[in-house]
């Protein structure tokens, strides 16, 4: 394994610590309006389904839907803390 220049340093470069805080303080805004919207969104699937919509179950609050928008949000926060490859 090869270690980055800067760390054999000691110290860190401002962009890199730029680049840390705006991760951090991104994820923790992603994360609250998921917390936000998240629920109502369920509210709005449990109407649809006592409506008697057809396929209105599968926006039901407990449903598949909802399973797979917040295992896209994991993905895509594991995704984009990966490194590149570049």
């Amino acid at each position: 394994m090869k270690i980055p220049k800067w760390f054999k340093k000691g110290n860190l470069a401002p962009g890199i610590l730029n680049s840390a805080i705006m991760g951090l303080v991104l994820l923790v805004v992603l994360f609250q309006l998921y917390a936000e919207l998240i629920p109502t969104a369920q509210d709005a699937g449990d109407s649809l389904c006592n409506s008697g919509a057809p396929l209105g179950g599968l926006f039901a609050g407990t449903s598949v839907v909802f399973v797979i928008i917040m295992a896209a949000l994991i993905i895509l926060v594991v995704r984009a803390f990966l490194p590149s490859g570049k």
